[in-house]
């Protein structure tokens, strides 16, 4: 079964390890493509996650395949940015 890890880029190009997993069948048995975004489930406690501002989009920068020679698994790099009221739409 292939796993999909993400990582995040921070802005000094730093990349680090999310510890954050998901199926393939998460992203509907795609591997996400560079330019793709993602909305995070994830939401603050406490947080109304009907607000887009309270949810983040994380933008896939890379893809890095062997991951830490886990031939199972597939890193996506990603930007994260704070979700606004632009994108409404599909939040």
């Amino acid at each position: 079964m292939t796993t999909i890890r993400i990582l995040h880029r921070a802005e000094d190009g730093k990349v680090s390890d999310g510890s954050l997993d998901f199926d393939l069948n998460d992203f509907g048995d795609q591997v996400p493509a560079v330019g793709d975004q993602i909305v995070n489930p994830g939401v603050l406690i406490g947080k109304d996650r009907t607000d887009p501002q309270n949810r983040e989009i994380w933008t896939v920068v890379g893809r890095v395949f062997n991951s830490r020679d886990n031939k199972d698994y597939i890193g996506l790099i990603v930007k994260t940015r704070q979700g606004t009221l632009e994108d409404d739409g599909f939040l």
